[in-house]
């Protein structure tokens, strides 16, 4: 006859008690890198030293759309395609800017195509590359720097282009 009934003899085993597993969280397995920074106590607002406005990087292989107003720097060694406000404008060898940029200085070494006003200073390195309408007031170029479109001084007073009439004035007599 078949038993179905295990026989419990002393030759077997000794029963295996079940063995409570420790869970582990997904940060024990993976832990936190190691950054370099502090993990201080200090308060917020005095482990922060306020140094005025900072810079803004458009880092190389990435692409930003919309608008910047920044009061520190932008540099860009990316690609952009929005309208800019800011101190100073920074393009990078690798960068490019497409459309409108009104800021204090500029230093060009990429391509910049669309509108350009530079109140104070405008750079452009030897690799640089402007295209547009292109307002300065004051205007550096390095060989091989190239400009091309609507390019015009800024009045100093009033900041506004200055406007030169290309017809001469017709003599009163």
């Amino acid at each position: 006859m078949l038993s179905l009934h295990k026989s419990e003899t002393p030759a077997e085993s000794p029963a295996k008690t079940p063995v409570a597993t420790q869970t582990q969280s997904i940060l024990d397995r993976y832990p936190t890198p190691d950054t370099g920074r502090s993990n201080s106590t200090l308060p917020l607002k005095d482990s922060l030293a306020d140094d005025g406005p900072t810079d803004f990087v458009i880092g190389r292989g990435t692409r930003l759309k919309g608008e910047i107003d920044a009061q520190g720097d932008v540099i860009v060694e990316g690609e952009v395609e929005a309208s800019i406000r800011a101190a100073t404008m920074r393009i990078d060898a690798s960068g490019s800017v497409k459309g409108d940029a009104h800021v204090a200085n500029a230093e060009i070494r990429g391509r910049f195509e669309g509108t350009l006003h530079v109140r104070e200073c405008l750079t452009v390195c030897g690799d640089g590359d402007l295209a547009g309408s292109i307002r300065y007031g004051e205007l550096k170029v390095d060989k091989g720097g190239r400009i091309s479109g609507d390019v015009a001084l800024v009045d100093e007073a009033s900041k506004k282009p200055v406007v030169q009439d290309a017809k001469p004035n017709p003599d009163p007599d």
